[in-house]
């Protein structure tokens, strides 16, 4: 299937990195002596499908990938942006110019040295495929490799978060012999080669796929960073992914010890948590839980009355009560970031939030000339539970003030290819969005509009007011108006804001409690 850039934004948004740590569970310098062996098996929701960052980085896909490829900067537990394939840079007086010095002991997985033009063959890619990388690539001059070990960035003008940005989805660094002539599906296994400690065995499509150890791997020093930072030991000899779908085998494996870590849905958390056999652990942060409506011509919603009365039918509270699982999961708030994420969470928008009024919902469908016996058509997917339900539970809105629905249920990449296929052609879908993201070209729900065409040149004038910020109160401030006018123009309807978890077996040590990093875990014996 043929990938947008576009694609691989809201892809890359499902990913569910964010915030800050949770105040649970032990810390890897408690679990004792680390033991180096084994194998490590983790349930996945998803088969990756691709292995390639950039063209298809899904949630399965970038975890699975973060163990096998780097960047210049990594974020650490804490979402800093820390120098990985970097050694030092400097930045010019008149911020138009940032020098990279690059690490000199860096091999890839075949054993071909990391070199600049491996850097900048990759981060040109992301220039031209990656929705980050064309957001960013108005403000780049030239990206230049001055010798093997050196690269810069020139800037047209200053950019405030291009650090951040260096550290996001899309900027993995791959050998530039291997992004030659490729298609928009990306590359194939053969040339899913990376810097990170872990290096591509096997893969059964849909059934499983190995990580070995790649022993040529040279890790940086630093213990403390965390995240996706500093040290890397590599412990394990394998990591096994199982694809496991269906939410009552992945529960009945935890608890039989058929895989070692998951990520269940959120309504299995309190069965789980009371399971003496297991370790339940909040991860980083949380995710943004979406409705997204389509402003495409040929859509019900391209008329903002009919998106202000989606947002008046909406119940979130009982659609967060009954999809949410626990209530020490959800927290009821209208922001794209996390209110852990200081850098970008705002309270703008939250009195639209708060709004439910049916019956005045039903007065500006009306107006906007969707009457009693209409379709609004639902495009969604099974790969993440809560997507369909919340679906199931705006049928039973729409429902109750006359409307018809139609539900189309896809797996997760190909719900992404139906809705821009056809345009207009979808009135409703459901999503979620990374909450830890500190540059608005970085967030979705900033950047949806050549999926729903919300894009808008006062959108555009604060977008490019943000990254002209010199300081992080300056930042702040447009962070708040950028919010305020997406609770305006409702490009998406936000439910809640979601803390993230796994289920795990208590051998798992030296686990970080961050997603699926497990290059510092080993298993007890």
């Amino acid at each position: 299937m043929k990938r947008t850039p576009l694609l691989a934004a809201l892809a890359a948004a499902a990913t569910l990195l964010a915030g800050c740590m949770g105040s649970a569970g032990t810390t890897p310098a408690a679990d004792g002596p680390p033991v180096r062996g084994g194998n490590l098996t983790v349930a996945v929701p998803t088969d990756p499908q691709s292995l390639d960052m950039v063209a298809n980085p899904g949630q399965v896909t970038a975890q699975i990938g973060n163990m096998m490829y780097e960047k210049l900067f990594e974020v650490d537990r804490h979402f800093v942006a820390r120098p990985m394939l970097v050694d030092t840079y400097t930045t010019s007086p008149d911020r138009l110019a940032y020098t990279f010095k690059l690490r000199q002991d860096v091999t890839f997985q075949d054993g071909n040295p990391l070199t600049a033009n491996d850097v900048v063959a990759s981060l040109q890619r992301w220039q031209k495929s990656h929705r980050t990388g064309q957001l960013v690539t108005p403000d780049i001059a030239a990206i230049t490799a001055p010798d093997q070990a050196t690269v810069v960035i020139g800037l047209k003008r200053p950019r405030y978060p291009l650090i951040d940005e260096l550290a996001g989805a899309g900027t993995e660094i791959y050998e530039a012999k291997n992004l030659v002539g490729l298609p928009a599906t990306g590359f194939g296994q053969d040339k899913a080669v990376g810097t990170g400690p872990y290096k591509l065995k096997s893969w059964d499509i849909g059934q499983q796929l190995v990580l070995q150890r790649y022993d040529g791997y040279k890790s940086r020093s630093e213990e403390d960073w965390g995240g996706q930072a500093g040290a890397k030991h590599a412990y394990l000899d394998t990591v096994t992914y199982k694809v496991v779908g269906d939410q009552d085998a992945l529960i009945n494996g935890l608890q039989t010890g058929q895989w070692d870590h998951a990520m269940p849905a959120n309504d299995q958390y309190e069965q789980l948590k009371a399971n003496p056999n297991l370790v339940v652990h909040n991860l980083p942060g949380g995710n943004e839980n979406v409705v997204i409506p389509n402003f495409n011509p040929g859509s019900k919603f391209a008329d903002p009355r009919a998106r202000q009365a989606l947002n008046l039918l909406l119940d979130k509270p009982a659609i967060n009560a009954a999809t949410g699982g626990s209530k020490d999961l959800t927290i009821e708030t209208g922001a794209f970031a996390s209110p852990d994420n200081k850098a970008s969470y705002s309270t703008a928008g939250e009195s639209v939030y708060r709004q439910y009024d049916p019956a005045r919902a039903k007065e500006l469908l009306a107006e906007a000339g969707i009457t009693t016996g209409a379709t609004i058509h639902i495009v969604t997917t099974n790969s993440y539970p809560e997507f369909g339900k919340w679906a199931v539970l705006i049928q039973d809105a729409l429902g109750k003030i006359g409307l018809q629905t139609k539900i189309d249920t896809f797996d997760f990449a190909t719900m992404l290819g139906t809705l821009t296929k056809d345009p207009g052609g979808w009135d409703i879908t459901t999503l979620f969005f990374d909450s830890s993201l500190t540059s608005p070209a970085q967030m979705p729900a900033l950047t949806l509009g050549t999926l729903n065409g919300s894009s808008s040149p006062e959108l555009d004038g604060l977008l490019a007011e943000f990254n002209a910020s010199t300081t992080p109160e300056q930042a702040k401030a447009v962070i708040d108006k950028l919010q305020a006018f997406t609770w305006k123009q409702l490009s998406v309807i936000t439910l809640s804001q979601s803390k993230l978890w796994a289920a795990y077996t208590p051998r798992l040590k030296g686990y970080g409690d961050f997603y699926r990093v497990f290059w510092n875990s080993w298993l007890a014996a």
